[in-house]
């Protein structure tokens, strides 16, 4: 009995020996390609959307003349909404006091302020002020009357100022021609470009050289009617140099131009020219002429060439520029006061002020740093949500056998469905993460947001805009359960900086996509 065992075992030893070698003999005979180490698959996800206000670089509402407005534990606005922009005017005087010094610490200290809470700043230089205007208290010139240009340029250029000093008169109307003017402001404004045109917390530039409070009129020194530059003798020529000279100094920030009046043409001459525009007096709805009725449609059609008055540098696309360059605006009065006149600004015409504002792809509004009453607040909140860009990840296809060393192909949908492009861009970048949440892998990309355009219409449905990217997994990972994130990051960096429109996000602002199983080569 126990030989015969014997044989059979080996009977069964000789017979899988063989079975062995044949399938080995079979297998090596095969073409190369037919040798499959793992199959390829494709995992589908689609983030859920969330409807939360996120508050993103470069959008939403700015900071006036203040950084924090809402949480400052010494003077604080808390309804006002959170912000990623503070926005800040100086007047030519303040910043060069003596002919070729500069006090760059009023600047410095601004933006370093700034960027320490995480935000980005906007600033306009003005040359003169209102009749009889003054200093606030928290400036060092508080109480006096503000020159707008320093009192040594004045001395040259004004023919009433003799002596030594400047008398506490500030009815000077500047003559925006004078060649001694003009020469001065280049070489100031090439100072501040030489400085700040690399800053990258410095985030654009109003220009706002000309006019009173910067705002391309002679509003009060030629009272309110009509104190247009273009009614008081100044040309397109004359006011050309201005938005020019300020490009000179600062060739790689984003300018914006005023809106301007029917007048003249330097809006449209400078928006064929990628400079972005901001307007003044939103939600003005006063009784008789206003802003909203009457100031933004008539002036619009006169950018464009359409308008009642001639304009020598139309710009048929004004409506379009957006796409490219920045709108912003600021809002007329306080909130506070537009409550106070219920009558007029109802429920209602505030929506349609926000509503104009989305129509109009603004990216930033002002509404100096005030409070928000709480009959408005519903409509701020839903304007949040939609000013400026607002990415979602619509869908994710991953493709890959998930080894160590073998590809992995990422194809990625995004739509935007704020109102604006990001006027810059933030890479996308996914990354490996461990289940000890240790990054194994970064997996850059080399796309530009700046291209993921919103719909025309604030109603319409988003484009689709698709990303297709190849990687490598790791040569050296263990057979683990990893995770798949992604962020738009800072240029240069892994720092996630916009919060996306959709559920996953961590602490660190990286979105948390998928999880997937990694095999190693063994």
């Amino acid at each position: 009995m126990q030989a015969s065992t014997n044989k059979s075992i080996a009977f069964k030893k000789m017979t899988l020996q063989l079975i062995t070698k044949l399938c080995l003999l079979s297998f090596a005979s095969l073409p190369l390609s037919h040798v499959v180490m793992a199959q390829e698959t494709t995992i589908t996800t689609t983030p859920s959307t969330i409807d939360n206000i996120l508050i993103n670089p470069d959008i939403g509402i700015t900071e006036h003349h203040s950084f924090n407005i809402k949480n400052d534990p010494w003077w604080n606005q808390p309804t006002h909404p959170e912000t990623s922009v503070v926005y800040f005017r100086w007047y030519w005087e303040e910043l060069e006091p003596q002919k070729g010094k500069y006090n760059f610490k009023l600047i410095d200290d601004t933006i370093n302020q700034a960027a320490a809470l995480g935000k980005t700043t906007i600033i306009r230089f003005m040359t003169m002020a209102g009749v009889d205007d003054v200093y606030y208290s928290n400036s060092p010139n508080a109480g006096k009357k503000i020159l707008g240009i320093p009192c040594w340029l004045k001395k040259k250029i004004d023919p009433n100022t003799t002596g030594d000093i400047c008398t506490d008169d500030n009815s000077y109307t500047i003559d925006y021609k004078n060649p001694v003017f003009k020469k001065n402001l280049k070489r100031f404004l090439n100072a501040m470009g030489k400085r700040y045109n690399n800053n990258p917390n410095l985030l654009r530039l109003d220009v706002g050289l000309v006019g009173t409070w910067g705002e391309w009129n002679l509003a009060s020194h030629k009272g309110y009617e009509r104190p247009t530059l273009g009614n008081h003798g100044y040309t397109d020529a004359d006011l050309l140099p201005f938005p020019k000279m300020m490009k000179e100094a600062f060739p790689n920030k984003t300018l914006v131009m005023y809106l301007g009046s029917n007048d003249e043409n330097i809006l449209s001459h400078s928006t064929n020219r990628n400079y972005g525009w901001r307007a003044d007096c939103l939600g003005d709805w006063e009784p008789g002429w206003n802003h909203m009725e009457q100031g933004y449609p008539s002036t619009i059609e006169h950018i464009q060439g359409i308008g009642n008055t001639h304009n020598s540098y139309p710009d048929p696309k004004f409506l379009q520029r957006w796409k490219k360059a920045p709108v912003d605006f600021e809002i007329c009065y306080t909130v506070d006061e537009w409550a106070a006149k219920k009558d007029i600004y109802t429920v209602e015409k505030v929506k349609q002020t926000f509503d104009t504002a989305l129509d109009m792809h603004t990216s930033l509004l002002n509404l100096k740093s005030g409070n928000i009453p709480e009959i408005y607040q519903p409509l701020l909140d839903d304007f949040l949500k939609k000013v400026g860009y607002r990415f979602e990840l619509n869908t994710v296809e991953i493709t890959s056998n998930f080894k160590a060393g073998s590809p992995i192909l990422i194809n990625s949908s995004w739509i935007n469905t704020g109102v604006a492009p990001s006027y810059n861009n933030y890479p996308v970048v996914w990354r490996l993460r461990d289940s000890n949440n240790n990054v194994i892998a970064y997996f850059e990309t080399n796309n530009d947001i700046r291209n993921w355009l919103p719909a025309d219409n604030k109603e319409d449905i988003a484009p689709k805009h698709t990303q297709k990217n190849s990687f490598t997994l790791p040569k050296n990972i263990k057979d683990d359960h990893y995770f798949l994130d992604v962020a738009l990051v800072k240029p240069n960096t892994h720092e996630a900086a916009i919060k996306l429109g959709v559920e996953g996000m961590r602490k660190d602002k990286w979105h948390q996509i998928k999880s997937i199983y990694l095999m190693n080569n063994y």
